[in-house]
Parts: C-alpha cells; structure tokens; sequence
C-alpha cells in the first residue's frame, strides 16, 4: 500500500496524514460506487424500461449516452475549477446529494423525454465529483504512490456494477424498476454527511511563488502535450467500448442467453465485482511499482491489459454457453475498468499541483464524450439489424463496436508513451 506525502514540516496544513488519506480514500471509493450504481442503473434495468416507456435501442443508447455523458463532461471542467482550490469535500458531498435526489426522481417519470432530463440532472450531480476526489488523492499522495490509492477510488465501478446488478436487479425483479431507482438514489442522499466529515470540507493548498502563479491560467497547454492527446484517444475508445457494455451487456444476456433480469443480476453482478476488484488491484499495485522505475509503465500496463483481454471481447459474443459468455463478458468489462487507475495517475504528472481537477475534468471530457459514441452506435447497428437477425442483432452490434474500439486503443496508449516522459512536469 502506498503513503501519503510526507511533506507536513513544509506545508502543515496542505495535506492529511497517512490515517486520515486513507480513511478519506475509502469513503471517496464508496462515493465513487454510488456514482456509478446511479449511473448503470438504466442499463441494468433497459428492458423492462424499454417496454414500459416504448424506447428503442438507439433511445436507451442516446439516453445512457449523449444525454447523460456531454453534459457530465461539459460541467465537470467547470466544477473541477472550484475543486482547484481545495474545496474537495465540500464540491463532492454536493455533487453526491444532488444525484441521489435526481435518481430518486427517475423513478417518477412517464416518459423516454422525462427520463432523459432525470438523467440530464444525475449527470450535473456526477459531474464533479470524481475530478474532485482524483485532485485529493494527488495532493495527498506522492507522484509515484498515487496508482493505489486510485485503484481503490476506481473499484468503485466494478463495485457499483455488481451492486446496481445485484441490488438493482433484485429490487426491480421484486418491488418494480422505479423502487429501484428511488432506494438506490435515497443511499446516495443519506452519505453526504459523511463525506464532510471525513474528507472535510476544504483543505488548504500553499500558495505557489508568483513565478508560477501565471501557470494556472494556462491548464489549456494541457491540450498541446501529445502524450495527453494520444491518452484522450484511447480513453475514448476503452470508454466507448466499456460504455456500451454497461449499457447493453444486461439486454444482451437476457435476449440471446434466456437469462432473467435476477439471474442477470446475480451471475454477471458477481462476476463483474469479483474480476473488477481483482483487476484493479493487480494493475494498481503493477502500476506503482513499475512506474517508480519508469513512468512510461503507466501507459504500457494498459497496452498489455487491453492486449491480454482482447480476445474475451471477441468469444464473449460468440459461445453459447450461458456461463462462460458471463465470464466473457465480465473480462472485457475488466477492460474498461482497470486502465483508469494508471491512466489518471499519468495524467496528474503532466500538471502542476493547483490544476490536477481541472486535469481530471478535461480527462474525462474528452473520455465521457468520444465514449458516448460506443452506446450510440451500438443502439443504431442494432436496430438496423433487427429486421435480419431479430434478438441476435444487439449481440452482433457489440461484437463489431467493442474489440474494434479496444484494438484502437492499443495503438493510442503505444503512441502516448513515446512523448510522456518529456511532458511530464516536476513537482514543486
């Protein structure tokens, strides 16, 4: 496990002690779960949504895509911009009570519009929490000893995928996809006081030399790093990819595997959250070993993660049997959900200490935009196929979109390693 900064003679009150970091990380990990748990939730639940509401593919697509992931990403650079100045706790508990209400109100609606503007303000909640929570852990950590503490705040999403199939499947299977969404978001609202009380509601940052002071007015030379643009495009691609799982793998298991929405739930929730967890933690521990050797290792971990489950993403759509296309399934899922730990802590050494939210947000962006692609599509291929194939059509959608998206993405991260380490900036 890592350490925090021991820098406290220099700066007493810029930074938490060891005890207090990672108490705050593993609330900000549960934070994180409740995040994605609210944003998987219509995914999980996208077929007896689409019949009750009358939406199509392309519908749930847009809805889990577009409408939720631009305007995450558009006010997450926003948002991260006051988390700059050391209000973490107080942005994130913020952030968290507003999607829980939002999620709460998913449960009222009557129509595919409806819904949508549901989603619209969950994204608004969700927009700055994460930034927030990647700009305490790298003020807390030191730069090699950051993978860890982020692969714990990142298990919060195969964490939340096994809860929101688990807990969300279960609960629509029983009480009604609507009680689903109202318990899931009441959770979100009723953590938000611990939030504050744990992370606390700011922490002091030091003020830089006036030398430096000019460098927070230009974050935007961010986007003139090669290194960083390589990374934006194959976060992109693992994020389309990863999206269009989380919004699809649900629908696919049930239509072509016979599976019920509870056995959903409980096989592939588990498999998720068991090969999730695992993953990050293997990747993360790697991630910050090696990267103290050579930082370039933050990006070639992912080339050979991306590499080695590659061809889960291709027979996952392919076998028949229901079990094994399960763990399949829950492989390439993996995918999606490791290379964000090493990626993150790549990205913060490319800024100076008071731009690393605003990093984070431009990161995921980028990521949350590009990737908003993946559900899109998938809905389109599959509904154009349905007159063809009828249930098969959505599984033979995901087999073009995810390994395509993925075997791109090697190439990005190959790329982004050549000019990393001439990008990266020193810590003051």
């Amino acid at each position: 496990m890592s350490t925090p900064r021991d820098t406290a003679a220099l700066e007493p009150l810029s930074t938490h002690g060891p005890t207090r970091a990672w108490a705050a990380v593993a609330v900000l990990s549960l934070v994180g779960t409740l995040n994605y748990v609210d944003r998987f939730l219509p995914g999980v639940l996208a077929e007896p949504i689409k019949r009750e509401l009358a939406l199509s593919d392309t519908a749930i697509g847009v809805i889990n895509g577009f409408g939720f992931l631009i305007v995450y990403a558009v006010l997450g650079i926003v948002i991260a911009r006051v988390a700059d100045r050391g209000i973490f706790g107080a942005v994130i508990a913020g952030c968290l009570t507003l999607w829980g209400a939002m999620t709460m109100l998913g449960g009222a609606v009557q129509s595919g519009l409806q819904l949508a503007l549901t989603r619209v303000g969950v994204a608004v909640g969700e927009a700055g929490s994460t930034p927030a929570a990647h700009a305490y852990v790298a003020r807390n950590f030191v730069p090699e000893k950051r993978s860890a503490p982020l692969a714990v705040i990142t298990m919060s999403i195969p964490l939340a995928s096994a809860a929101s199939l688990l807990g969300g499947g279960l609960l629509a299977q029983s009480l009604g996809w609507r009680a689903a969404f109202v318990v899931m978001g009441g959770i979100s609202v009723l953590l938000a006081p611990l939030v504050l009380w744990v992370v606390g509601s700011r922490q002091t940052l030091p003020t830089p030399p006036v030398r430096e002071r000019s460098a927070e007015l230009n974050w935007w030379d961010l986007l003139r790093k090669p290194s960083f643009l390589a990374m934006v495009g194959g976060t992109a691609l693992v994020s389309a990819a990863g999206y269009s799982l989380t919004t699809f793998a649900p629908a696919f298991l049930m239509r072509t595997r016979g599976m019920s929405l509870s056995e959903v739930g409980i096989e592939y929730g588990v498999a998720t959250g068991f090969l999730g967890v695992l993953g990050l933690l293997i990747v993360g521990r790697i991630a910050d070993r090696l990267a103290t050797r050579d930082p370039r290792w933050l990006l070639w971990i992912v080339v050979i993660l991306i590499a080695a489950l590659l061809p889960a993403s291709v027979l996952a759509f392919i076998v028949e049997n229901r079990t094994v296309c399960v763990w399949l399934l829950a492989l390439a899922y993996v995918i999606g959900t490791s290379y964000l730990a090493p990626s993150i802590a790549a990205i913060q050494r490319l800024v100076l200490p008071e731009q690393r939210a605003t990093a984070s947000a431009i990161f995921l962006f980028f990521n949350a935009t590009l990737g908003a692609v993946g559900p899109f599509l998938t809905g389109v291929i599959s509904d154009s196929l349905t007159a063809e194939l009828g249930p098969q059509a959505l599984g033979r959608a995901l087999l073009i979109l995810v390994p395509t998206m993925q075997l791109l993405a090697i190439g990005c991260y190959a790329l982004a390693s050549r000019r990393f380490r001439r990008d990266i900036v020193e810590e003051r």
